[in-house]
């Protein structure tokens, strides 16, 4: 079981700026650890008709009801949200502090997102300070972040990113086979996994009848991240969160598909014959309980079956709140 919650605070949020003022509310989400670079995704609740301004504390801006801002280095940074109405009168501000802690050390790293034939590269986990495009190569061969057609083989990913301090490099070598799957033996996970949210399953006293809980929805970034892992543990012959393949955590592989998520979870399984067994095996496993009866939206799921392997077969589920 693997949990990340991002916070989702609310700043100071009404001002008197005029003769008749007019609430808004401003909230932020970003990860946890407030570690540069941070990206951090603002939102006003504002009529539709009134225009909202950005100060990002940075000496940068911005404009509209929700935005989004990478904060490069460290420091305490002075949030100005201002509200204008239809003419340009200032109706109404809210203010705040964002604080950035440091990443360390400017360094490259490249997540590999393996899959069925192919693979997409990310540069998820990175320390970089400032404005930065990586660029990728695949056994020295320039390629995109994805999805790039490959077959069974031994392969070099490489990630170049221009840094503050200079060129950043990191490399990973990994290798594709043949991975056998089951999309009923998938459907059937997510059955089983709602009809015990419907049902109200209690994780501590391991019995339905709890509060009831909506149903998660499949989501096909979340499903790239979920198969990831699970060719992962089968090719690379370990069974952990954190991928022998490239060192990558379950937040990174969920950022490394382009999602953009508030919390995060992850389970993994091995050995286990049927979607029932191993579903049972989470719900009497606390922590994989929780991840199941948790308060997310989105889940991504994958089987994978290689005989060979020290397993034979590998189950993930990685589940997501969106971010707002």
């Amino acid at each position: 079981m693997w949990a990340l919650l991002a916070g989702v605070p609310w700043l100071v949020l009404m001002g008197a700026c005029a003769a008749q003022p007019v609430q808004f509310r401003v909230g932020y989400s970003m990860n946890q650890d407030r570690r540069a670079p941070l990206t951090v995704a603002f939102t006003a609740q504002a009529p539709a008709e009134y225009r909202v301004a950005w100060d990002f504390g940075d000496g940068s801006g911005g404009s509209g009801a929700s935005v989004t801002h990478t904060y490069y280095h460290a420091g305490t940074y002075t949030l100005r949200a201002q509200l204008f109405d239809g003419r340009g009168q200032l109706r109404s501000s809210a203010s705040g502090a964002v604080t950035v802690l440091s990443g360390g050390p400017e360094h490259a790293e490249v997540v590999v997102l393996l899959g069925r034939g192919e693979v997409r590269l990310s540069a998820a986990g990175s320390v970089v300070y400032r404005p930065s495009t990586p660029s990728f190569t695949l056994n020295g061969r320039p390629v995109g972040t994805g999805p790039v057609q490959i077959t069974a083989g031994e392969y070099r990913a490489s990630v170049h990113l221009p840094g503050e301090s200079g060129a950043l490099e990191d490399s990973v070598n990994f290798r594709i086979a043949p991975l056998a799957g089951s999309v009923p033996f998938e459907t059937e996970v997510l059955r089983l996994t709602n009809q015990a949210r419907a049902r109200g399953w209690n994780c501590a006293t391991q019995r339905e009848g709890g509060p009831a809980l909506p149903p998660l929805t499949s989501d096909p970034q979340l499903e790239i991240a979920a198969l990831a892992q699970s060719a992962g543990m089968a090719l690379g012959g370990y069974f952990d969160h954190k991928s022998a393949v490239d060192g990558s955590t379950p937040a990174q592989r969920v950022e490394a598909t382009g999602a953009r998520v508030r919390a995060s979870g992850e389970n993994i399984a091995a050995g286990q014959e049927t979607p029932e067994e191993v579903v049972q095996g989470w719900l009497h496993s606390p922590g994989h309980c929780h991840n199941i009866m948790g308060d997310f939206q989105r889940i991504g799921i994958s089987y994978v079956n290689r005989p060979d392997s020290a397993y034979g077969r590998y189950w993930t589920q990685v589940f997501a709140t969106p971010a707002e």
